[in-house]
């Protein structure tokens, strides 16, 4: 065999080769290409925009955890002055409480005190009269002996 026939005729094989692929299996393989081509391109503008969106996102999250922190701040301080006005309340009111049950006590012990004082005057009073009216026995006069022993009951 001759090497020109063979490589013409190799040549001529490959040529028809290309011919046939170029003319019938190039379109829809470069129709494939460009459609993965597209689809390659949507996705990285797609990871882009998702990019995008989770950085905005993240801002925004950020923005809002820095606004809830500054309101629970305020409302932590609210708080504790609302407690101290209600400490101070309480405060106010017992020792208004406390006023109110001493000056009570107060009354109820003055109020005591007179009815032992008048008990004890009225006890004195009759020991008095008895202890005299068995020293004087027949020789007491009712009425004088009684401005006797009411002076003395006044004096006590």
């Amino acid at each position: 065999m001759n090497v020109n026939a063979t490589f013409f005729a190799e040549l001529l094989a490959f040529s028809i080769f290309i011919f046939i692929t170029y003319r019938y299996l190039w379109p829809s393989f470069s129709s494939i290409l460009d459609e993965r081509r597209d689809e390659i391109s949507k996705g990285l503008e797609a990871a882009s925009e998702s990019q995008k969106k989770l950085e905005d996102a993240q801002d925004q999250s950020r923005k809002m955890i820095e606004d809830a922190k500054s309101e629970a701040s305020t409302l932590i301080n609210q708080a504790g002055t609302r407690g101290d006005q209600i400490v101070e309340e309480a405060k106010t009111q017992a020792t208004e409480e406390q006023q109110k049950i001493k000056l009570a006590a107060e009354a109820d012990i003055e109020q005591n005190v007179s009815k032992a004082k008048e008990t004890l005057k009225q006890e004195v009073s009759s020991l008095v009269l008895a202890g005299a009216t068995k020293i004087l026995e027949k020789e007491v006069i009712a009425e004088s002996n009684k401005e006797i022993i009411d002076d003395l009951i006044n004096e006590l």
